[in-house]
């Protein structure tokens, strides 16, 4: 996304170095560049709408408030949305606070934000990852290509279904990385997490047969680079994030799946469930993804025939 306004260039080089006041950090690198793009945005909208560029000077509390109710009523986003333009319109106040003596107050203070609605997303059912699995039975096209494709796109969908990586956490393993992996174990280190954060995940038996398969082919396609996951073609360069995304939705469309969402982000949904069901252990399911056992709930909504069917058990 091109900045072209200069608030948001200065907020952007500011914030790439220094941390914002009290409890909020800096983020990670994807966050960071969530608030410039959001700011962005709420730069546009301030320019149209008052004629003036975004600043200090310029920027009031009820210019906040406008911004969320334009968001609500005319653009018609969803709550998520809206807290998350705000959460970068609020980084910038802090900002401010920080580097301009003539604002001695968070102008985010007091606004009226929607609430969030709660988590509707869910992990895939035992029947629904049956599906996924059966699309890798045959190549979807028969060349060596395609026969390449389906080795190293099964392990992807299964090291995010049950190994529950984000999935710019997956693009970025490299061999290193690889701790350990045969049959009976697996272990592989997620370097700048979320939060920056390294952590070493554990890999359960479903993944490590692809994983392995597609190391195995890695080394006769003669890969040089260090990146666990490459392209088959077009100098087997890595993978970035769009295209293990576009991989995701192609399993999507061949699994038959069709009332089912199925993203890479629905598939980590889908790991805590297993790792929780696996476990019984939420402190444990949580460290293996990276959250505090409280953010770790929010990741597999509950439908009602759940409980109902928890009510047959005893």
């Amino acid at each position: 996304m091109e900045i072209k306004h200069q608030a948001t260039k200065e907020f952007a080089l500011w914030i790439a170095t220094n941390a914002l006041p009290g409890r909020h950090r800096r983020g990670a690198d994807l966050t960071i560049k969530g608030y410039i793009s959001d700011l962005e945005l709420f730069a546009n909208w301030f320019k149209e709408r008052t004629g003036l560029d975004l600043s200090a000077k310029t920027l009031t509390t009820d210019d906040i408030q406008d911004y969320v109710a334009f968001a609500q009523t005319v653009e018609k986003r969803k709550a998520s949305t809206i807290l998350r333009r705000f959460a970068a319109i609020r980084a910038y106040c802090l900002y401010l606070m920080q580097t301009n003596k003539n604002v001695t107050g968070d102008l985010t203070t007091g606004i009226r934000l929607p609430k969030k609605e709660p988590s509707t997303k869910r992990g895939l059912r035992r029947l629904e990852r049956l599906a996924v699995g059966r699309v890798f039975n045959a190549p979807w096209k028969d060349t060596s290509q395609g026969r390449h494709r389906l080795v190293r796109d099964k392990a992807i969908i299964f090291t995010l279904m049950y190994v529950g990586v984000r999935v710019e956490e997956l693009s970025n393993i490299t061999m290193p990385d690889i701790l350990a992996l045969n049959t009976k174990r697996g272990e592989i280190k997620i370097p700048n997490g979320k939060g920056n954060k390294t952590r070493t995940v554990g890999v359960p038996s479903q993944a490590r047969p692809p994983l392995l398969k597609w190391i195995e082919l890695r080394a006769e396609l003669g890969v040089e680079h260090e990146y666990l996951f490459t392209r088959v073609n077009k100098g087997l360069l890595p993978l970035k994030v769009r295209t293990i995304q576009d991989i995701v939705e192609a399993t999507k469309k061949r699994t038959g799946l069709d009332s089912v969402e199925l993203t890479a982000h629905i598939l980590r949904h889908t790991a805590v469930r297993v790792w929780r069901k696996e476990t019984g252990d939420d402190r444990i399911t949580a460290r293996q993804m990276g959250h505090s056992p409280a953010t770790m709930l929010k990741y597999d909504a509950l439908k009602e025939s759940d409980v109902l069917e928890a009510a047959t058990k005893f």
